[in-house]
């Protein structure tokens, strides 16, 4: 049964950040690329950021540093959510449950340190979700 907890703990960590890479996705659609749904706010703040080059040589303005930043993160999010997914389905217990306490840890220390730092919630809500079922299914499977 502990074993069970604690793969169930990995995969739940691994939907908590498959569905946030796809919630973000969209949101980065929505944020970066439909132009329909802009508004004038909106509109001026990007054309203010697309005229400040971050790299000339390159071309690369504010804006788009912002939109390649975003788009890594959801990608981030499905690449870690995939990478747990698996080990939780495949790895072996014995080297599941460090994977699991060193995780929760990880996930704990950074949503302290976003929520600290630069308090956004929604990724210190995917962090903490995410540790959250690190700890339990580590915890799950000690017993």
């Amino acid at each position: 049964m502990s074993e069970a907890a604690l793969r169930r703990g990995v995969q739940a960590a691994a939907s908590v950040f498959l569905i946030a890479a796809g919630m973000h996705a969209a949101a980065h659609y929505r944020s970066y690329l439909d132009r329909a749904a802009e508004t004038p706010a909106r509109a001026a703040l990007r054309r203010t950021l697309e005229a400040y080059e971050v790299l000339p040589a390159w071309h690369a303005s504010a804006w788009t540093v912002l939109c390649m930043f975003s788009l890594c993160f959801a990608l981030l999010l499905a690449l870690a959510g995939t990478a747990y997914w698996w080990m939780g389905k495949e790895l072996p217990a014995p080297r599941l449950r460090p994977l699991a306490s060193a995780s929760a840890l990880l996930c704990f220390l950074g949503a302290a340190l976003v929520a600290a730092l630069h308090p956004l919630p929604q990724p210190v809500a995917i962090l903490g979700l995410a540790g959250l079922c690190f700890a339990l299914g580590s915890a799950l499977a000690r017993r």
